[in-house]
């Protein structure tokens, strides 16, 4: 990585990794060595050096990563990744501390006024626009070094107040867990006690339901027996009932046909009765016609006989 980085300072692009952009343009009134970055104000040494860690980590493949059999404990999980950030906030603290002291050193002989004058008067002989550039190279690297020793400073206390509320973090997480894992043992008691209760229960419940069924089935059994008696009982009165009906039917039916064939005799007398009766009645007609002609007769005849046979009384005529 620190080759691909001096290939990109070579190339003329910026030095934080992955940045494709070209270095700052150098001041014109700062004569020295040209920026290494690009504008961003993101991309600093610091950054750069982030960043390279990163993906170094990301080359390697991450170890922090959660795996499946890991997503069930996330308290547990967190718990001891934070102290694995602790750990590596740490040693990254001592190792920036180290290297930020050789780079002190070597700034320090950078700016070492004495070194500067030696390679000064070596250089007596090029020419001023050489020494001016040479002065001038010399001032730009104690100013950086000073710039660089004061981001450090900043860095290594930031990182120290970073670790300390990391510390926090973790002891308050470590608090926060220790209080949902009581709970949950606690919640995990209360939800066993219930659930034996309930199997107690429901164990009594299905004794009972059990001989009631037992009992319902008994009593169901004796009332179908019964019902089969009393179904056997009706059957054999329906039978004799039956039997009864058809024999009330048979008697009504012969009395029936006994009382039609009556009635039919007695219309047939009664027909003929009325036959003689006309016939009678037509015979004392026609006599009575007869004796009624012949006393019609018999008066004509003694209407006119009379007045022959009876003398003239004079007081009548008179």
């Amino acid at each position: 990585m620190i080759e691909t980085t001096e290939q990109h300072s070579e190339a003329g692009m910026c030095r934080y990794p992955g940045c494709p952009a070209p270095p700052a343009p150098a001041p014109a009134d700062k004569p020295g060595r040209r920026p290494s970055y690009c504008v961003d104000a993101n991309h600093t040494p610091l950054t750069a050096y982030r960043e390279r860690q990163r993906l170094k980590k990301a080359a390697v493949g991450d170890p922090s990563a959660p795996t499946p059999e890991d997503l069930d404990r996330p308290v547990s999980l967190s718990q001891v990744r934070a102290g694995e950030l602790v750990g590596r906030i740490e040693a990254l603290a001592v190792g920036l501390s180290e290297e930020l002291g050789r780079v002190l050193v070597e700034l320090r002989t950078a700016g070492d006024p004495d070194a500067a004058a030696a390679e000064v008067s070596a250089a007596a002989e090029r020419e001023q626009a050489e020494r001016e550039q040479a002065d001038a190279a010399a001032e730009d690297a104690l100013r950086r070094a000073e710039e660089a020793e004061g981001q450090a400073q900043r860095a290594v206390e930031q990182l120290a107040a970073e670790r300390e509320e990391m510390r926090t973090t973790i002891e308050q997480t470590q608090a926060v867990a220790a209080e949902q894992i009581r709970r949950a043992e606690t919640e995990r008691d209360d939800a066993r006690s219930e659930a034996r209760a309930a199997t107690e229960q429901a164990r009594a419940d299905l004794a009972a339901e059990r001989a009631r069924a037992a009992e319902l089935t008994a009593q169901a059994r004796a009332e179908r027996e019964q019902a089969a008696q009393q179904i056997e009982q009706v059957r054999a009165d329906a039978e004799r009932a039956r039997a009864a009906i058809e024999a009330a039917h048979a008697e009504q039916s012969e009395a029936a046909r006994r009382t039609a064939e009556a009635l039919a005799d007695a219309a047939r007398a009664q027909e003929r009765r009325a036959e003689i009766a006309e016939a009678a009645a037509e015979r004392e007609r026609a006599a009575r016609g007869t004796l009624e002609e012949a006393l019609a007769q018999a008066r004509a005849e003694l209407a006119r006989m009379r007045p022959q046979a009876e003398p003239v009384d004079p007081r009548e005529e008179e």
